[in-house]
């Protein structure tokens, strides 16, 4: 695929974003359509419909089926895409529990070590043996129909073809079934999520993957009889490599015939892309474990995808696998699961750091992990941060959107320049691994294969050295050697590098012979320790050997290859002169030129690079576009001996698109628009202040500084009440304790139909001015709600359905208004809350199905939320009460968050003046920068028009044309995250924690009674001519 500027600067729905959309609760259909328009207004281009945790409608019932075609419905509507989902929650395969309840042979199996006592009614006996005076057992285990996740039943056996094919028949046939005439239209696909071989979560002993249908596919494939070697599979003893590469090689294929392939037939005959990811990419060994190796899986998915959750950028080997096929194979897309358990305080800054991470890399469709359908009770804690119409800053969120879809589109369009393979080293894992390994940290799968291979790969992307790697069983049937190069798909390679490795197959030695003959010693590397093995087995001499060039380490293998490849785009820190090592990049041919992506990953840190490009004729242009706007812009390089050099100063997270156009295709057209000069700052992140090629100095005159703001709050403040005296039954279990003990430990372990009450004090200095409310968790279906002993109503009947109504529900569908006014005293206040039990949650992250979903009023022992125009006092740093706010100035603008609104979730408005007595000389433009950003944004209005927002660093505004002379208005709209409200902030060190799930929520051992609190603010602005 080409390059198209119009597609470039608005960018379709197929490279827009679309969320894991969670089905979460009791759904209805005008919610539904009213959060698909929200999506589309805030610029996605579809969702995923994701049975998630909490889900009351009966999965794949008549009533989920209507919901279903609602969405397709309204999708055509809006110009957006309804993905399927193909499971209840995940892994896929279990049909949310009736495909291993249809026959016992469906079920999943295991291969465990034992010792005799051990041995349960779902074990046979395989073979018995003896270690040093230990008598041991290897058993066939069949799972058991009581897993809590699987709705009771169990995980299922997917190397058995016809567990797979009653998966399909009891989702996809169904699907297709009710809503099949929107397939290939309004439905382009579906997502499978975490199929693996071994869901061994339940399992203690040590284990490896099995099935029935395995002794009989290991047999045609390898001509002897595992069940006769099943001692080397666990024990170093025999020809234990020989042996597990030949049970890891089978295993991998038979999953991969028996689920994948039969997916994506199924899915090519009905006209419906087949996406999503497999279970554990994320090193060899976790591959091998669960799905024997990712990459050979990808070739039959039409968007192959991986999940890269947490907020870090530690999963370069992940990625790269997903895209090295991609590219080599010419699929249309490469899709990411992203932005899961990152913690509600991420916004825009830490997406656009992974995002931008992960597109350098190839990704080219971004699925945003989570937002929730609702934020009610255990729904709130799924893996957040939740993306979604909850958060302060959704309204912002278009603009965000636009650019996920801009550096998609890049990441797609053209083909990846590249000129390195790396054999991918899975099958020497396999031939190493064994579950007794746990015993010493499984030192050599780490040591010797995983780390040095994710070393290999970091050094050379930090090195500008791009890379693919090569699959073996993928270049079984793909690779070829061709003009001295080795070829696999459509991509042709000039170095091959083995990485550290134990053995190799037949069919990889034999075409990396013929490419040394071809190609020279010098372009065959390998890296210590070398292949002594070729498909497991013991070679005494291994020629091939002879036929490369040995290193010894990693970095001496990189040090070779710097030298082969000097002429490529070179990125130096100007602080150190070294390789700046934190800026990455990659390049794309698009017919007529380079598309060059280069992106700062460093979260903290900017740097003042200096980027040469070689192949800088005369005659080719440089072309700046835009990430933000869409804009095209003349880069401002400079040129030397035939390379281009730019000066540019990336902020932490930085990125910047460079388009190098060749002389024959130097000509504007309309497809490369006229240029303009580039701006002094750009809103991806950079900055070309210190460019010689661009006039920027200061002339330091008419500057002002801007640090006397008047501030306001633009909603309601509000007070979290997280402390409970939980009664059950009448006797009190709980005595003003956090309440995620409340509903962890007694509320959600209750039977339905128990009588709870549930009482929260707070303390009011002087009773506030105007209305307030609590907002309260499906109050509608409490039976009694007090405060100080008065009566409340909720604003909604019992069990009321409809769409979001922010006249009756605050922030969350289920956040339910009630007003306290005339209740509300000074002093101690006493809310109580007094219904019966009724909720589907089970535990962390789980649920039950519900029966009669139609008539269930749900019941919640949640934090109570009250709001209302008041100031929050800090007694200690676990202790707030509410004042008067008239009381008070007004809060402080470097941070409101110790000045009153400490939990404050909204916006913010800055106000101030500025006075400007000259005019910008020709040439000058007028800056305005904000100091001390604390926000997920912040918006500039200028004399009451709004200028731009900006999500990141430079938070620099360029107001020319838009200052008039003598007093101008200055207003800044910031936004906050839901954080300082839903935390977990009461968890120590919170925001160190890089991964954020149900379980953090209760780590009770981390609990203290200080909050952790975001600041919320800015300092000063600085008005320049530049």
């Amino acid at each position: 695929m080409g390059f198209n500027a119009a597609e470039f600067k608005n960018p379709s729905s197929s490279y827009r974003p679309a969320p894991f959309w969670s089905w979460n609760d009791k759904l209805d259909k005008e919610e539904l359509k009213r959060q698909i328009r929200e999506m589309a207004d805030k610029g996605w281009g579809g969702y995923f419909m994701h049975s998630r945790v909490g889900l009351v409608t009966g999965y794949m019932s008549d009533d989920w089926m209507e919901m279903v075609r609602a969405c397709a419905e309204e999708a055509g509507k809006t110009g957006t895409l309804a993905w399927l989902y193909d499971e209840d929650k995940w892994p896929s395969g279990f049909a949310g529990g009736e495909v291993p309840q249809l026959n016992e042979s469906y079920r999943s199996r295991y291969l465990l070590l034992l010792r005799p006592e051990e041995k349960t009614d779902n074990d046979t006996v395989l073979t018995e043996l003896s270690r040093e005076e230990e008598n041991y057992l290897i058993c066939r285990r069949v799972a058991e129909l009581n897993d809590p996740w699987f709705n009771g039943t169990c995980y299922v056996d997917l190397m058995n073809p016809e567990a797979v094919q009653a998966f399909i028949d009891c989702t996809h046939e169904r699907y297709k079934k009710a809503c099949g005439e929107y397939f290939g239209k309004e439905i382009p696909g579906i997502f499978t999520d975490e199929p693996n071989y071994l869901r061994d979560n339940r399992i203690s002993h040590p284990v490896l993957p099995w099935s029935d249908c395995l002794p009989e596919y290991f047999f045609k494939k390898k001509e002897y009889k595992i069940e006769e070697h099943l001692e080397s599979l666990f024990f170093d003893t025999g020809d234990y490599r020989k042996v597990r590469f030949d049970f890891f090689d089978c295993v991998t294929r038979l999953f991969l015939e028996s689920f994948t392939k039969k997916y994506y037939e199924w899915c090519e005959k009905n006209n419906l892309i087949m996406t999503g990811h497999f279970l554990a990419e994320d090193n060899l060994m976790l591959q091998t474990r669960k799905i024997g190796a990712a990459m050979p899986h990808y070739q039959f998915m039409h968007w192959p995808g991986i999940d890269k959750l947490s907020r870090h950028l530690e999963q370069l080997v992940t990625v790269k696998q997903l895209t090295s096929v991609v590219d080599q194979l010419e699929k249309e897309r490469a899709f990411c699961e992203v932005f899961g358990c990152v913690g509600q305080h991420v916004s825009f800054y830490h997406r656009k750091w992974i995002a931008d991470w992960q597109a350098v890399l190839g990704i080219s469709y971004v699925n945003h992990h989570l937002s929730l359908y609702s934020m009610r009770g255990e729904r709130k804690r799924d893996y957040p941060a939740n993306l979604y119409y909850q958060q302060p800053w959704w309204d912002e969120e278009k603009a965000f959107a636009d650019y996920i879809g801009r550096i998609s589109y890049v990441a797609a369009a053209g083909k990846r320049k590249v000129d390195i393979l790396v054999i991918h080293p899975i099958a020497s894992m396999w031939s190493e691994y064994s579950p007794l390994h746990r015993e010493n940290n499984f030192m050599i799968e780490n040591n010797m294969y995983d780390k040095p291979f994710e070393q290999l790969s970091k050094e050379l992307i930090a090195n500008k050295l791009d890379f693919h790697y090569g699959d073996e069983i993928i270049m079984e049937e793909h690779a070829r050697v061709e003009g001295g190069k080795l070829v696999i798909g459509t991509h042709s390679y000039s170095t091959v590098v083995v990485p550290p490795c134990c053995t190799l197959r037949k069919n990889t030695v034999r075409l990396l012979e013929e490419f040394a003959k071809a190609a020279g010693k010098d372009r065959l590397i390998f890296v210590k320790p070398y292949p002594d093995r070729i498909d497991g087995i013991k070679e005494n001499d291994m020629p091939l050997l002879g036929q490369g060039t040995k290193t010894s380490s990693v970095s001496q293998a990189i040090s070779l290859l710097d030298k082969y490849y000097s002429g490529r785009v070179r990125i130096t820190d100007r602080n150190t002169n070294r390789n700046a090592s934190s800026i990455i990049c990659s390049i794309r041919e698009t017919g007529e030129g380079e598309l060059i992506f280069i992106a700062n990953t460093d979260e903290k840190k900017d740097t003042h690079a200096i980027i040469q490009i070689p192949g800088a004729s005369e005659s080719a242009s440089f072309r700046l576009l835009d990430l933000m706007s869409g804009e095209f812009y003349a880069a401002p390089v400079r040129r030397e001996n035939g390379t281009a050099i730019l000066d540019v100063t990336f902020y932490p997270a930085g990125s910047m698109l460079l388009y190098k156009v060749g002389s024959s295709a130097g000509r504007e057209t309309e497809n490369s628009p006229a240029l303009k000069e580039a701006p002094l700052y750009l809103d991806s992140g950079i900055s070309f202040c210190n460019n010689t090629a661009i006039s920027c100095s200061n002339t330091n005159s008419n500057v002002n500084i801007i640090d006397n703001w008047d501030v306001s709050v633009l909603e309601d403040n509000v007070l979290p009440l997280n402390d409970v005296t939980l009664f059950i039954n009448g006797q009190k279990v709980l005595d003003n304790q956090p309440v995620a003990k409340a509903w962890h430990d007694y509320f959600y372990k209750a039977p339905d139909g128990t009588p709870f009450k549930a009482v929260y004090t707070f303390q009011v200095i002087d009773v506030p001015e105007g209305s307030m409310y609590a907002a309260i968790e499906v109050a509608e279906n409490l039976d009694r709600i007090t405060l100080n002993g008065t009566e409340l109503k909720a604003l909604k009947a019992r069990n009321e359905m409809g769409a979001f109504d922010p006249n009756k529900s605050w922030k969350d569908i289920n956040f339910t208004k009630v007003p306290l006014n005339g209740a509300i005293q000074k002093g101690q206040n006493i809310l109580v809350i007094e219904g019966r039990k009724v909720n589907n949650i089970t535990g962390p992250g789980c649920h039950a199905r519900v029966e009669d979903f139609n008539n269930h009023a749900p019941t919640e022992v949640e934090a109570v939320y009250i709001v209302g125009d008041f100031h929050v006092v800090r007694i200690d740093d676990g202790t707030f009460y509410i004042d008067n706010r008239s009381k008070y100035p007004a809060p402080y603008h470097g941070n409101i968050s110790i000045s009153g609104y400490p939990f404050y979730a909204g916006k913010i408005k800055f106000s101030s003046q500025f006075e400007y007595t000259g005019s910008s000389p020709a040439g000058k433009r007028l800056l305005l920068k904000v100091n001390d950003v604390h926000a997920a944004y912040i918006k500039l209005y200028l004399n009451g028009k709004p200028i731009s927002t900006k999500y990141w660093a430079p938070y620099v505004f360029d107001i020319t044309g838009h200052v008039q002379k003598g007093i101008n208005r200055i207003e800044i709209i910031a936004s906050t995250t839901l954080f300082n409200l839903m935390g977990p902030n009461r968890i120590a060190n919170i925001l160190d924690i890089t991964f954020v799930g149900p379980s953090t929520f209760i780590n009770f051992d981390r609990f203290t009674s200080k909050y952790e609190l975001l600041p919320y603010g800015i300092s000063n602005c600085v008005l320049e001519e530049r």
